[in-house]
């Protein structure tokens, strides 16, 4: 688990933000947490056994959950001779089937995919990531960001933290949850202080959950807490234990390159550990 350390005060100075996109910023805190890496694994693949059936992708698109099924249809239009488009029958059969695992969001069959964890991994194909970075946008980072606008939300960090939830939860979990939180920023609601409800809410859905991503949002609540809702660049994200420096810079060349970080060195950037939402600090200042 991260080490406690002091918390600093609410004037903390940070550096200048030089990041020249803020979506790889959030792109990037979003993949320490599915990949544990900042840069993005286009040709990741895994069964978690979380009832999902097999997680693959930069952002853990998965084979029962229709969205694994909808990128290989695209990417498929875009190179009809890809090494994948075998599986599509396959994936038509699942999606057909119940999905009532998962939160009522899962088919964990893989009947018919053997060999799909591998040929996933050794799918070299550019267009493969253009098809992942596509729908990426499409079905996760522009509704998150519709939705964070919809509610009135400034700050960047509110904004990575509706992505992710985007990502984990779908577009609809994620406006469950938004739904569930109360007045909002722009109905009057400091966002500080709205984001530590979403992140409360958030705690609870995944502890129901029960597949062990319980502490997928220390690394906002660390933020919060010191009071970088900018996201100034460069600083430490938590994922899992892990320490990771977020810089902005997405090599979308390069999928591999590691940058976690000592999480005893805490030179270049502030770690806050926050185990409790009540003694958040909420004014405007992660």
């Amino acid at each position: 688990m991260p080490k406690d350390t002091e918390f600093p005060s609410n004037n903390t100075e940070y550096p200048s933000n030089n990041t020249p996109n803020m979506k790889n910023v959030m792109l990037q805190m979003t993949s320490t947490l599915e990949n544990s890496d900042t840069q993005l694994r286009f040709n990741y693949a895994e069964n978690l056994g979380d009832e999902r059936g097999i997680t693959f992708g930069c952002i853990g698109f998965c084979t029962g959950t229709y969205d694994g099924n909808i990128l290989l249809k695209y990417y498929t239009e875009l190179n009809p001779d890809n090494t994948l488009a075998k599986y599509i029958p396959a994936l038509d059969k699942i999606d057909a089937g119940p999905h009532d695992e998962a939160d009522g969001d899962g088919n964990p069959g893989v009947e018919g995919l053997s060999g799909f964890i591998q040929d996933v991994n050794s799918c070299d194909d550019p267009l493969f990531k253009k098809a992942q970075m596509d729908k990426l946008d499409e079905y996760y980072y522009n509704p998150a960001m519709e939705l964070a606008d919809s509610i009135g939300a400034k700050n960047a960090l509110t904004k990575a933290f509706i992505y992710d939830m985007c990502v984990r939860h779908g577009t609809d979990g994620a406006e469950s949850i938004i739904n569930n939180a109360g007045k909002t920023p722009k109905q009057g609601a400091d966002e500080n202080t709205f984001l530590w409800k979403l992140i409360s809410l958030r705690d609870e859905k995944l502890k129901q959950e029960g597949i062990e991503d319980v502490d997928r949002n220390q690394g906002y609540k660390n933020l919060l807490n010191s009071g970088n809702v900018d996201l100034k660049t460069p600083f430490k994200f938590v994922a899992y234990g892990d320490y990771f420096t977020i810089d902005g810079n997405l090599d979308l060349g390069e999928s591999q390159q590691e940058n976690k970080v000592d999480e005893n060195n805490s030179n270049d950037a502030v770690i806050i550990e926050v185990s409790d939402k009540s003694s958040a600090k909420t004014s405007t200042g992660d």
